[in-house]
């Protein structure tokens, strides 16, 4: 929306379509996970930390790891976690920009492997610090769904704000130095044959009107 390549109206439903497909994502992934917790409570040992990760407030059992859940870390500021998660988006909607929107991109076929290796980049650099969210759909469904399993207070935690404030603002910039700085210039050798083109067909036009008048 921000380079006008869509409209509005196409961009509002496009994000509508991403909340509902990740909401829907999370709930099939608490079904396949959900005999995880079976056991939890029994008295068996948490090997591997499951049950702790999951426990409720009202001592029941909800998704299993919280879904992994974006979450701010215990030593990261939420400044820190806005600027980290505005660099991560950056990176990813830049290199989705200049290789698979340019014109003169020369990715061609390859472009998915680039945008691949930029969300592997972010991942790797991430998840320490926020569990890597670049997309609000992304933390959009874990957040619902562990709210209805009951893990809401720690869903909702300290900085949940982040991953729906950053993304736009990493991917607005990311646009605007695109825009700016790299987008490609209209190619002058196709402006000028469609001026060419529309001089012949002007000429055209010319030729059969004095053909009318000279019939008449």
């Amino acid at each position: 929306m921000v380079l006008k390549l869509q409209s509005i109206k196409a961009g509002l439903l496009y994000m509508l379509a991403q909340f509902s497909g990740a909401f829907l994502g999370a709930l099939i992934l608490w079904g396949c996970t959900s005999s995880l917790t079976a056991a939890c409570g029994d008295g068996e040992e948490d090997i591997n930390g499951v049950c702790e990760s999951s426990a409720t407030s009202d001592g029941g059992y909800g998704p299993a790891f919280g879904l992994g859940v974006n979450a701010v870390g215990p030593r990261v500021s939420s400044g820190s976690a806005f600027l980290i998660e505005c660099m991560g988006t950056y990176l990813l909607v830049f290199t989705v920009l200049n290789t698979a929107v340019d014109s003169k991109s020369a990715a061609g076929n390859a472009a998915p492997i680039a945008i691949g290796w930029s969300v592997l980049v972010a991942h790797l650099v991430l998840v320490p610090f926020t569990g890597c969210g670049i997309n609000p759909a992304r933390s959009f469904g874990p957040m619902i769904v562990d709210t209805i399993g009951g893990l809401a207070s720690s869903a909702w935690g300290r900085g949940w704000w982040v991953f729906y404030t950053a993304p736009f603002v990493g991917s607005g910039f990311a646009a605007a130095t695109y825009k700016y700085l790299f987008e490609a210039e209209p190619d002058e050798a196709a402006v000028s044959k469609k001026d060419d083109d529309a001089n012949v067909k002007d000429v055209e036009a010319g030729d059969g009107d004095e053909d009318a008048s000279g019939d008449q």
